[in-house]
């Protein structure tokens, strides 16, 4: 007689939850690296935004793109007021499935105790039978010879 966990099926759908949700805090954490990556990229715009328009500030600017620069400035600020919720945002749901996962995995490595505590009972309850039949072809025999 082979061994058949009773809750395999149960462990096999949890297994299943915890590779989607693993699926999914990948996602999060791809998406997080790519919002900071534009926040990166935005925040390094205007830097320098900031230092081409220092260098102007010193060889004399005309009005007209002190404005260019302002206007410039502020777009990019807004944007980076934009980006820097997105980052926020994408931090909080990278954290939240992050804690969904280790929960399911929590889930997923109880049930493989609780298989594994069922195999060894299992091997046991194997072991103890072979150890009866044996004894019971022992006595046999013994009482085969013995006539």
């Amino acid at each position: 007689m082979t061994y058949q966990f009773k809750l395999a099926k149960v462990m096999t759908i949890k297994q299943d939850e915890k590779n989607r949700l693993l699926a999914q805090y990948n996602e999060s954490v791809q998406y997080f690296e790519q919002v900071g990556q534009k926040l990166y990229d935005k925040l390094k715009q205007k830097e320098e935004l900031l230092e081409v328009q220092a260098k102007k500030f010193k060889s004399g600017l005309v009005i007209s793109e002190i404005k260019f620069f302002q206007q410039a400035l502020e777009s990019v600020e807004v944007t980076i007021a934009n980006l820097q919720r997105d980052v926020m945002l994408a931090r909080q749901q990278m954290s939240m499935r992050e804690l969904k996962l280790q929960e399911k995995n929590i889930e997923c490595k109880k049930y493989e105790k609780l298989k594994d505590k069922s195999y060894t009972s299992y091997l046991k309850t194997q072991g103890d039978a072979e150890s009866k039949q044996m004894d019971e072809i022992s006595l046999q025999q013994f009482m085969l010879h013995r006539n």
